[in-house]
């Protein structure tokens, strides 16, 4: 075997136990967006451009036409790296969103494809739900495997300044198999509250429960220092990672960066960009 074909392997092996495949459980890709990064994740009970991976229920209130594109490079590893993409398109009494995902390193590549759609239930709840195909590619087959999966979530705007969520990620709990592994996508329950101190400062937290692990708690900050410019920071529990990072809005275009640290692994740098159509 040639050493780059070691070392590559070595790499996808290395992942493989990170993402969690020995002990027969894989969560799909969802540190996307800078925004939702540096705030540590903490943003199931908040509308943004990437609710289509976080919170379905809160791309209710997206009243434009968006284009979003996030990369990301785990931990600084050269070849490796994780990028997402969700258009939004508000419709008469709805609003529909595509959104793609991939992470993929050397010859290894996992793909999330996924249709959502929200709507208004009352003046202040709202629910969506959402249908997605991810897919593993295994380059020592030469073949995919893959499984459907279905994401609902509601949102409730108590009031301009606060707001609740709740998200309940791979409602049907489906399995894929591989020659080694029997892949097991866990029920991950998500709920929080995000609070708007004042114009300027918004605070959100969180807790994830998922099968076999302990609750994790997500806190998350927001400040506006000047007119179009944000500051974020974050805090995240098993594991223990912190988070920051700004944002930039000129017209109709909005540019943000997070910094994600975790306690062993390191930092993981973040960049994405959304383009609103009808600004």
């Amino acid at each position: 075997m040639r050493k780059r074909d070691l070392k590559t392997g070595l790499l996808i092996c290395l992942l493989l136990q990170i993402h969690g495949l020995s002990s027969s459980a894989i969560e799909r890709i969802s540190a996307i967006g800078a925004r939702e990064s540096a705030m540590a994740l903490a943003v199931v009970a908040l509308p943004g451009h990437f609710s289509v991976f976080q919170n379905q229920a809160f791309l209710a209130e997206e009243k434009t036409s968006s284009l979003n594109l996030s990369f990301r490079q785990p931990w600084l590893i050269k070849g490796y790296h994780e990028s997402a993409l969700s258009l939004i398109c508000p419709i008469p009494s709805a609003v529909v969103a595509l959104g793609l995902a991939q992470s993929a390193v050397a010859n290894y590549k996992e793909t999330s494809i996924s249709i959502s759609m929200a709507k208004k239930l009352t003046r202040r709840l709202t629910g969506g739900i959402c249908v997605n195909y991810f897919f593993l590619n295994l380059p020592e087959t030469g073949r995919n495997i893959g499984s459907f999966q279905v994401d609902a979530g509601i949102g409730y705007q108590h009031s301009r300044r606060l707001s609740m969520g709740v998200h309940l990620r791979n409602c049907a709990q489906t399995a894929a198999e591989t020659f080694q592994y029997n892949l097991v996508f866990p029920l991950v329950i998500r709920s929080g509250v995000a609070c708007r101190l004042s114009e300027q400062l918004l605070l959100a937290g969180e807790t994830t429960f998922e099968n076999d692990r302990e609750v994790a708690f997500r806190f998350g900050t927001e400040y506006k220092l000047i007119e179009n410019f944000l500051l974020r920071g974050g805090l995240t529990t098993n594991p223990f990672q912190h988070s920051f990072g700004f944002g930039y809005c000129w017209r109709f275009c909005q540019l943000d960066f997070a910094l994600v640290h975790h306690e062993i692994l390191g930092y993981s740098p973040l960049f994405s960009i959304n383009f609103n159509f009808n600004r």
